[in-house]
């Protein structure tokens, strides 16, 4: 079984058609049985009611609802909610092109703990602002400094993971926001388990970001500062 993760937090604008259009892609490209959760993270906006009809329209849609506010508590919730053997997140607003999940689907098949996008492959296709060029380029040199972490881009909101992280990784998550991918990915790095990074084709959302990026710089580099404190 494979469980894809949309967590949402007030996209009614997109919601509708960007589940569909994964629901379709799964119908026609993966293999294996799998299951689509909408993960809602206290949505004030109508996307309960868009994500409640879809999953009465849709046997394999589903629906879970949190009042905790962050990305990863929908993430993780989700993946600890609906067992599984692959578990997937992918951003809702699908910045990476849904044509490379099945590669990432594969190489957890294939023995990695964790695979996820690289906008830093060789091969992947990126559009996107200076500003978030120079975040990403940013955080991958601390990162690598200070963690001698091999992951070239720890932020993508496009991974895949298989039991072993769910079951030894998650409970030590601490952040449950923007971070919690990257800590997911320092702890399991420290941990010995396998990471591969694929190429993707990556667009940047055209929606004025609702997120303040100081803030989000802010909460990286104190939750960096508290994992290398704590190594």
């Amino acid at each position: 079984m494979v469980t894809i993760i949309l967590p949402a937090y007030n996209e009614e604008a997109i919601l509708k058609e960007n589940t569909l259009k994964v629901f379709d892609f799964c119908k026609e490209n993966i293999k294996e049985n799998w299951q689509l959760v909408i993960s809602d993270n206290g949505s004030t906006d109508d996307t309960p009611n868009i994500a409640r009809q879809l999953a009465g329209g849709f046997q394999q849609i589903k629906y879970l609802r949190t009042q905790n506010h962050g990305k990863g508590y929908a993430v993780i919730e989700a993946w600890q909610n609906y067992p599984s053997d692959t578990y997937v997140f992918m951003d809702a607003d699908l910045s990476t092109d849904l044509k490379s999940l099945p590669e990432l689907i594969e190489r957890i098949k294939n023995g990695a703990d964790i695979a996820l996008g690289s906008r830093f492959a060789h091969n992947s296709q990126v559009s996107r602002s200076l500003k978030r060029k120079i975040f990403s380029l940013g955080l991958r040199l601390i990162l690598k400094i200070l963690f001698k972490l091999k992951v070239k881009d720890a932020p993508c909101g496009f991974k895949a993971v298989n039991q072993a992280v769910v079951d030894s990784i998650l409970p030590r998550i601490q952040n449950k926001t923007w971070f919690f991918d990257t800590e997911m990915l320092i702890l399991s790095q420290r941990a010995g388990l396998r990471v591969a990074e694929i190429s993707v084709v990556w667009q940047e959302s055209k929606r004025p970001s609702r997120v303040n990026s100081l803030t989000v710089i802010k909460d990286y580099l104190k939750n960096i500062y508290r994992l290398y404190a704590a190594k």
